[in-house]
């Protein structure tokens, strides 16, 4: 808070590291000087939390955290997912005989 860092994120991947009952996933805004929490929703049965700081919404998938853009309605890719992605796009283009940029 010394900083101005302007959000805070505690996430439990398994669920055993806070007291029980404690949410899995806690989003804390800067406010006066001290951080209080951010607002959860429940959206399609999934709790999320919008990062004001990030304008995406978070949820946990998992042991995972999930972004998702409001504005499209989309998940951000992890890393892994970009990278098959990638590979089943260039396979596709390799078929039609098209070459893939380098």
């Amino acid at each position: 808070a010394a900083m101005g860092v302007p959000e805070c994120w505690l996430f439990d991947p398994k669920g055993d590291a806070y007291p029980r009952g404690t949410p899995r996933l806690q989003g804390l805004r800067l406010a006066g000087g001290e951080y209080e929490p951010l607002d959860s929703r429940i959206e399609g049965g999934l709790r999320l939390i919008r990062s004001e700081a990030l304008c995406l919404d978070i949820r946990i998938d998992g042991e995972l955290l999930r972004f998702r853009d409001p504005a499209t309605g989309r998940d951000v890719r992890h890393r892994p997912e970009a990278e098959t992605r990638i590979a089943a796009l260039e396979a596709a283009l390799r078929q039609s005989g098209v070459s893939a940029p380098p």
